[in-house]
């Protein structure tokens, strides 16, 4: 089998990671969500001679949700709640989506909502979500990894100054896809050549 590449094969983009919701008085905080592996590109099962003229790479993989917050104010009546915002979609060959953002309830009077994070394209990941409320407070998602690229964390919450209060992590960035996989079939075991990115097994 002999396979000519002139142009780009990439695997899927891994979704990002939801952004952790807030509770007023639930300890902890929700921490957000850790963000999706990317997709492999090329397998190879059978022996075959692959020309990699073009380019190669594994899904980018998702961002990690940001952590959420909430806590008392300086006096009764300014509690605040406040989501995570979602990771951003990894790039590939097929549209990756964002996290979705925390959500926030129980306090009074303020209760914000983290927004998603964006979807990753064919060659670009998406941008983290914000976080809801005023900074700093609860973080922001973690952007989607570029084609062949790990996603970023999502950052952790930071609690309020006055207690009670609570603040979760941020999820982790994913992992990048596999550019190759079996490549004890490819190219003799040398696996494909020129311009690639990502992992290889």
């Amino acid at each position: 089998i002999n396979i000519t590449n002139n142009g780009t094969i990439k695997g899927k983009g891994g979704n990002g990671g939801g952004g952790g919701s807030a509770v007023y008085n639930s300890i902890p905080a929700g921490s957000g969500g850790n963000g999706g592996t990317g997709g492999p590109a090329f397998r190879g099962q059978f022996a075959c001679t692959v020309t990699n003229n073009g380019s190669v790479y594994g899904g980018g993989a998702g961002g990690g949700g940001g952590g959420s917050t909430w806590g008392a104010g300086v006096k009764v009546g300014q509690e605040v709640a406040n989501g995570g915002g979602g990771g951003g979609g990894g790039a590939g060959v097929t549209s990756s989506s964002g996290g979705a953002g925390g959500t926030a309830s129980g306090a009074n009077p303020s209760n914000t909502p983290g927004s998603a994070g964006s979807a990753g394209s064919a060659t670009a990941g998406g941008a983290g979500g914000a976080p809801g409320g005023e900074t700093p407070g609860a973080g922001p998602g973690g952007a989607g990894g570029g084609l062949g690229s790990n996603g970023s964390a999502g950052a952790d919450g930071t609690p309020p100054i006055f207690s009670p209060s609570s603040a979760g992590t941020g999820g982790t960035g994913g992992t990048r896809g596999f550019y190759q996989v079996g490549s004890t079939f490819i190219n003799s075991g040398s696996g494909i050549g020129g311009t690639v990115g990502g992992r290889s097994a």
